[in-house]
């Protein structure tokens, strides 16, 4: 499926809606949607500071592993404004996060205690330092600043390992001392695929 919003080509791919239709069809504890809620929060962030350094998106693709976001042809942007669209989805998650706490204080709504958290972990996870995460964008655009591009990318390969590598070996640990809960796992699982499949990609 394909549209145009505001001159940006968006590209809806089939997978992309099956999975999250299957999700909010199975999900009967709302959590489903209170992610997809989150996504799209983090998702906007990103937009908006593109559109307000002035490089707006030419082409947005929705697929399995996300949104993939395309500036248009010939547009430039220095290293600092990659580096402040890359932290905008987290901080537009953590935002959001400080909005749903103090609403939580006064209504003491779950719903929105659940918001609030979905909106946080996805910021915490996002803000991680691995290669194609938000963290490791903004790392390295900031080490394009002072050295080439070879060698932060290299950098950010091997802080990225540091970062995965014991958050695998704690989850290892957690699954055997509970024998159900492998979140960690799965999280590791998640950047480790992440990290091959866009080896290499910044911006």
């Amino acid at each position: 499926m394909r549209f145009r919003v505001w001159g940006c080509q968006v590209t809806v791919q089939f997978w992309f809606m099956a999975f999250i239709t299957l999700g909010l069809l199975l999900d009967r504890s709302g959590m489903a949607g209170i992610g997809l809620i989150a996504v799209i929060l983090h998702e906007s962030g990103h937009l908006m500071m593109m559109y307000w350094v002035g490089t707006p998106p030419e082409r947005l693709s929705m697929n399995l592993f996300g949104l993939e976001i395309c500036q248009k042809v010939g547009s430039c942007r220095t290293y600092r404004q990659d580096a402040w669209i890359a932290v905008a989805g987290p901080l537009a998650n953590l935002l959001f996060f400080a909005l749903c706490w103090l609403a939580y204080i006064f209504t003491h709504s779950l719903y929105l205690a659940n918001l609030g958290v979905a909106n946080l972990m996805l910021a915490l996870l996002n803000g991680l330092p691995v290669g194609p995460l938000d963290g490791g964008q903004a790392l390295y655009a900031l080490l394009c600043k002072k050295y080439p591009a070879e060698t932060c990318e290299k950098i950010v390969e091997i802080v990225s390992f540091f970062i995965i590598l014991p958050i695998s070996i704690a989850g290892f640990f957690v699954l055997l001392q509970s024998r159900y809960n492998f979140s960690l796992l799965v999280v590791s699982g998640y950047l480790m695929l992440m990290l091959l499949l866009k080896k290499g990609r910044y911006f």
